[in-house]
């Protein structure tokens, strides 16, 4: 027990700049626990305090109350964290707990853990935190720094997948003792190197309590069962040639890649290629066990993860301006001509999805602090990035506003520009000559076809956190087969389906005989542009 006197010159407190520090070399004894300079940043510090208000350390009068016996807080859910005396002792009972954690977490079939089952445990000192005029002040904040007493090594590695497919992981939880329930409560932020869980962890409260650090098994991502991988990499590749095959069929034809509607679909798939690549060859650097060449949490995997995110939107920039060009050329067929329009469109496409994955990650990464000088403790919070890989992570703040309400902009937009664009298809008058028509409907169907395809193997997605494990494995299958398949139906809707590529390619090779077709006829075949009923031409090489 101690007290601490801010405006008492003769205190032994260091209570510089309201930091509080303990030092104590072994951590089963509290007779060696003495107060440390805040400043230091000796391995033996095991609990630093820091007041502040507004954001601001402040120096405040203060009584703490240091426990070791987790016993004395009466809670039947905790077990009794063992007591060693030696190294090698140590290290056995660490290997026992960490056994007992992983074998006795079981799952209900819901998603959620069983709790008569769960072993939990107490890591750390217990601290007791009483501040002056604390619960009058809103923005009153409390840090703690406190060091777990058994080392249970990187939790990453501390891994389990039973049967059913439910993955569990050893993870630490900040909480506070409710006397009034006789239980421990989740109800502090923590925050931690899930790679070096020993090196400490921060608990950033608003109030006074008894706090400790907590220790048990938590369900995780249930992430890709090996078969579901192997999969991946198949269609997935399979999806790469397709979208490879249709560059392949549209760059040479110089007659086709004159047209509006082929110079976007390029600039689709070119899009489309570099965001599966990306999502293909990442198993090759990260490992959900945190073993691959980037690591997890990285700046690396931060990069990657911006990188993957900036390209899926690009993806659906692309999907928008694809039915912003049918709208202005069935629709909208005067005052439809934009200069330079593909430097513009170039230009909204890589350009506007830029502040989006930079947002999420400037954002929602927070570092905290406790301490100050040389013997500050810090570690960062990661609201962008998920513990098991590197993309947006799903269920949370960045996910849903950065990525998937782009996604649902997208595919409302496009579902208008459709709509508009087959009501004038539909209402048109039919001449001699339906072939404008019929190319434009064809269009209109692989547009469509793409974007449906594109949006629901997102959605699909977002199912797949639905906390019940069978439901999961079967969404993810969709997803799988859906998302890695996507370049084979571009290849399909693009190519195989489009009469104009496929008679290109068939005279090319010397197949078919070109067809004679009228003058009006056989240029709006050549510049592929769309051409209402009423036959208003346009020209392609201005616009």
């Amino acid at each position: 027990l101690i007290d601490v006197k801010k405006d008492d010159a003769n205190t032994t407190a260091p209570n510089s700049d309201g930091v509080l520090s303990f030092s104590l070399p072994n951590s089963n004894n509290l007779k060696g626990l003495s107060l440390a300079s805040s400043n230091s940043d000796s391995d033996d510090t095991v609990l630093m305090i820091q007041t502040s208000s507004a954001g601001v350390s402040t120096q405040r009068d203060m009584s703490v109350v240091i426990i070791a016996d987790s016993t004395l807080m009466l809670d039947d859910s905790i077990s009794d964290t063992p007591t060693v005396t030696s190294e090698s002792e140590s290290l056995d009972k660490t290997k026992m707990i960490v056994a007992e954690i992983m074998a006795n977490i079981q799952s209900d079939g819901n998603g959620t853990e069983d709790e008569t089952v769960k072993k939990t445990y107490v890591n750390s000192l217990i601290t007791e935190v009483t501040v002056e005029s604390s619960e009058d002040e809103e923005d009153f904040e409390l840090r703690l720094f406190m060091r777990p007493t058994v080392d249970i090594g990187n939790t990453s590695t501390n891994l389990n997948t039973s049967n059913d497919g439910t993955r569990v992981q050893i993870r630490y939880l900040c909480a506070k003792y409710s006397e009034k329930n006789g239980k421990w409560e989740e109800d502090c932020t923590t925050v931690y190197d899930t790679e070096f869980p020993a090196d400490g962890v921060i608990c950033i409260c608003n109030h006074n309590t008894s706090f400790a650090v907590l220790m048990s098994a938590y369900e995780i991502d249930r992430g890709y069962a090996v078969v579901q991988s192997y999969l991946t990499w198949v269609l997935l590749g399979v999806s790469t040639f397709g979208l490879l095959l249709t560059l392949i069929f549209l760059l040479p034809a110089a007659e086709l890649r004159k047209t509006r509607s082929a110079k976007i679909n390029i600039c689709f798939t070119v899009s489309l290629i570099l965001a599966s690549l990306l999502f293909l060859i990442q198993d090759l650097f990260i490992k959900s066990d945190n073993s691959g060449v980037i690591p997890l949490k990285s700046v690396g995997c931060a990069v990657y993860a911006m990188l993957q995110h900036y390209l899926w939107l690009v993806v659906f920039c692309w999907m928008i301006i694809e039915g912003f060009l049918m709208y202005l050329s069935l629709v909208q067929v005067f005052g439809s001509h934009i200069s330079k329009y593909m430097l513009k469109f170039n230009l909204a496409a890589w350009g506007i999805p830029i502040p989006f994955p930079l947002i999420g990650y400037f954002v929602f990464t927070k570092s905290y602090t406790v301490g100050e000088g040389d013997g500050a403790r810090t570690f960062t919070e990661h609201g962008y990035l998920p513990d098991t890989m590197c993309f947006v992570a799903p269920e949370t703040v960045p996910f849903y506003a950065l990525f998937l309400a782009p996604l649902i902009v997208c595919i409302v937009v496009n579902l208008v520009f459709f709509a508009l664009v087959a009501r004038v298809i539909k209402n048109s008058k039919c001449s001699g000559n339906i072939s404008d028509e019929e190319q434009m409907l064809r269009q209109l169907k692989a547009a469509v076809g793409v974007m449906v395809l594109l949006g629901t193997g997102w959605f699909f997605g977002i199912f797949m956190s639905v906390p019940t494990p069978a439901f999961q494995v079967y969404m993810q299958y969709f997803f799988i087969l859906l998302n890695s398949t996507q370049g084979t139906f571009v290849f399909l809707f693009y190519i195989v389906l489009n009469e104009q590529v496929k008679t290109h390619w068939l005279v090319k090779f010397g197949l078919a005989e070109p067809k004679k077709t009228t003058t009006s006829s056989s240029a709006a075949a050549t510049k592929n542009t769309t051409i209402t009923a009423v036959k208003m031409p346009m020209s392609t090489k201005n616009n």
